[in-house]
């Protein structure tokens, strides 16, 4: 993948849309692009890239309207920067989230009621998730009108059919650091839906095989998921399934000439969260060890993933 175009932090470019049509984390109008198949979205030209990501229209095109069942690319993701110096590495990495958000965007919609003997978890009552302006002991700062207005209409009938009840959404994406010391940032992006959900851990499952299945369909092959997810039971963590996976990203801008393009690959992790009321997707990446090549570390993101669920899940 390429991120050479200028960003936010060096000139002008234009953001993908969020779910629901509204602007992305660090303001400006998004425009209106050609939405992407069921679940997630598509790039566009001059390379057609495989089903699943982030399309820009054509200038002079007129928008598009998405066909039934298409979901735009996760609200609240961040475009990447200009690729000079600093604002290169924030820009690579920033761009692999947005990969990977995109592949996790269908997953909300492959939830399925019914058949709770397969989970023991208990249920301590309906709670909504929340987005505050800062997480994790204040040190992760929300970005600016990162909270999408909900479900809409076909959203909502979407997910009463796969079992959620009164479903509704919530994004934000999170940024801890300095923008000016790049390789000291870390970012953390949240996707969450809460309801009534009959089997939390049969809907987690779900949607690390709809991620797996996401991947494989992409025919560019930049987002490739590592091995299976792995149960964690992290402190605090209670009433809930949490699970975690390996995803690795392809970064095209590589060159082993420019210690700055990063490395070959970029890993991070995925975590899925699920409880009788709420589920939550989260990839949090260390832009440190992201551009030293190491591999994701799922314990770690498996604890942040639990005491950000302990701050964002309040009672309804």
């Amino acid at each position: 993948m390429s991120y050479n175009q200028p960003g936010p932090y060096g000139g002008q470019q234009p953001q993908q849309p969020g779910p629901y049509g509204q602007p992305g984390p660090y303001g400006g109008q998004p425009p209106q692009a050609p939405q992407p198949g069921y679940g997630y979205p598509q790039q566009a030209p001059p390379q057609q890239p495989g089903y699943g990501y982030p399309q820009q229209t054509p200038p002079g095109a007129p928008p598009q309207q998405p066909g039934y069942g298409q979901q735009p690319p996760p609200y609240g993701v961040p475009q990447p920067p200009a690729p000079d110096g600093g604002k290169k590495k924030t820009g690579i990495i920033i761009g692999a989230v947005a990969v990977v958000a995109a592949i996790a965007v269908g997953t909300y919609f492959v939830i399925g009621g019914g058949g709770g003997s397969g989970s023991d978890i208990a249920d301590d009552g309906p709670h909504k998730l929340t987005t505050p302006a800062t997480v994790l002991g204040g040190e992760y700062k929300k970005g600016k009108d990162t909270e999408s207005g909900g479900f809409d209409k076909s959203d909502m009938e979407e997910a009463e059919k796969h079992g959620v009840k009164n479903a509704k959404n919530v994004d934000a994406a999170y940024q801890a650091g300095d923008e000016s010391n790049p390789l000291a940032m870390k970012m953390l992006q949240f996707m969450g839906v809460y309801g009534e959900i009959e089997d939390p851990e049969k809907v987690v499952d779900a949607m690390f095989a709809e991620l797996k299945k996401n991947a494989a369909e992409d025919k560019s092959g930049e987002g490739e998921l590592v091995g299976s997810p792995k149960a964690y039971k992290p402190s605090g963590l209670d009433g809930a399934v949490l699970k975690c996976q390996e995803t690795k990203i392809k970064n095209d801008d590589a060159s082993s000439g420019d210690p700055a393009s990063g490395p070959k690959e970029i890993s991070m992790p995925v975590c899925i969260w699920g409880d009788h009321s709420t589920l939550g997707v989260i990839i949090n990446i260390d832009f440190a060890d992201a551009m030293a090549g190491k591999s994701a570390d799922l314990s770690g993101s498996a604890d942040i993933t639990a005491k950000f669920r302990k701050e964002v899940r309040v009672k309804a």
